[in-house]
Protein backbone atom coordinates (compact mmCIF):
# COMPACT_ATOMS: atom_id res chain seq x y z
CA UNK A 1 0.00 0.00 0.00
CA UNK A 2 1.25 3.54 -0.88
CA UNK A 3 1.61 5.81 2.14
CA UNK A 4 0.81 8.87 0.52
CA UNK A 5 -2.70 6.78 0.32
CA UNK A 6 -2.70 5.58 3.34
CA UNK A 7 -2.57 8.94 5.31
CA UNK A 8 -5.80 10.12 2.56
CA UNK A 9 -7.57 7.06 3.59
CA UNK A 10 -7.01 7.91 7.19
CA UNK A 11 -7.68 10.99 7.56
CA UNK A 12 -10.96 11.07 5.22
CA UNK A 13 -12.18 7.74 7.85
CA UNK A 14 -10.93 10.33 10.53
CA UNK A 15 -13.02 13.04 8.76
CA UNK A 16 -16.27 11.03 8.57
CA UNK A 17 -16.37 9.61 12.32
CA UNK A 18 -15.79 13.17 13.28
CA UNK A 19 -18.87 14.52 11.05
CA UNK A 20 -20.38 11.15 12.18
CA UNK A 21 -20.27 12.30 15.86
CA UNK A 22 -21.10 15.82 15.33
CA UNK A 23 -24.30 15.25 13.71
CA UNK A 24 -25.26 12.72 16.36
CA UNK A 25 -24.42 15.05 18.85
CA UNK A 26 -26.76 18.02 17.17
CA UNK A 27 -29.45 15.38 16.83
CA UNK A 28 -29.33 14.30 20.63
CA UNK A 29 -29.36 18.18 21.27
CA UNK A 30 -32.42 18.70 19.39
CA UNK A 31 -34.28 15.80 20.83
CA UNK A 32 -33.68 17.35 24.42
CA UNK A 33 -34.45 20.71 23.96
CA UNK A 34 -37.57 20.06 21.98
CA UNK A 35 -38.23 17.45 24.49
CA UNK A 36 -37.82 20.72 27.52
CA UNK A 37 -39.68 22.98 25.36
CA UNK A 38 -43.24 20.73 25.28
CA UNK A 39 -42.32 20.20 29.20
CA UNK A 40 -43.19 24.11 29.39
Amino acid sequence: MNQSLAVVLGMSIAYFFSLLGLLLAYFSYRRKHRGQKKEK
